[in-house]
């Protein structure tokens, strides 16, 4: 409900007050209007497509105001600083990947091709956040230089590029066994970072073709 101002109305033709000229700065507040959780969410895809496509360094927060209609100080009701937009898409891959955490148990050979099968699924539906890590990696390194995500509260997380390196550096496997899991996380790896070779192919037949490819190089020794 909208909140109901007991100030009472100049008098007609009078000069409004300072205090009436100058509204006090609400948190809630959107640029320029509607839900401010989705009103952040629109200024986070608007920038992950901008960073993706020109380049975090080379985009400025005013052309990310501009492309949404924003004043540049509206964007500042969202976030303090360019590095806090970066860092808000980086949580949002962290929070994503999550959920591939419980796959790294258990028999590596089956592990594989749940987190490949897994994985394939989360690029196809992420490509685009995964390209701005891939082609941004000095600034996500920063990240991490500056502390910046100890700065914000984010607790430790299971260190998920540690535990699926080591189903890779597995040595009690055979060494053919560990080139193919490696082969098989590279193939996909590779047709998803070349995605502008593959635009012209539907997500569903690039997903099947993938998953074919990886299970076939993981398996075709057992044949």
């Amino acid at each position: 409900m909208a909140r109901q101002s007991t100030r009472a109305a100049p008098a007609k033709g009078a000069a409004p007050s300072a205090s009436a000229s100058a509204p006090e700065r609400d948190d809630t507040a959107t640029a320029p209007g509607g839900n401010g959780a989705a009103t952040r969410e629109r200024i986070l895809d608007v920038a992950l497509d901008l960073f993706t496509r020109k380049g975090y360094a080379e985009t400025s927060l005013r052309e990310i105001a501009a492309a949404l209609g924003f004043s540049k100080a509206a964007l500042y009701y969202h976030f303090a600083s360019k590095q806090d937009i970066l860092l808000a898409l980086h949580m949002r891959l962290h929070g994503l990947t999550e959920g591939i955490v419980p796959l790294l148990e258990g028999d590596p050979d089956n592990t594989m091709e749940r987190v490949v099968d897994q994985l394939i699924g989360f690029a196809l539906r992420h490509r685009r956040l995964l390209e701005l890590h891939a082609r941004n990696q000095e600034a996500i390194a920063d990240l991490h230089r500056d502390a910046t995500l100890q700065n914000h509260g984010w607790p430790p997380q299971p260190d998920l590029e540690q535990r699926f390196l080591g189903l890779l550096r597995d040595r009690d496997a055979p060494v053919e066994t560990r080139v193919r899991r490696m082969a098989a996380v590279g193939a996909v790896a590779g047709v998803l970072l070349a995605s502008d070779a593959f635009a012209d192919v539907p997500d569903t037949a690039l997903e099947s073709a993938l998953r074919a490819v990886a299970h076939d190089i993981l398996n075709s020794h057992s044949r």
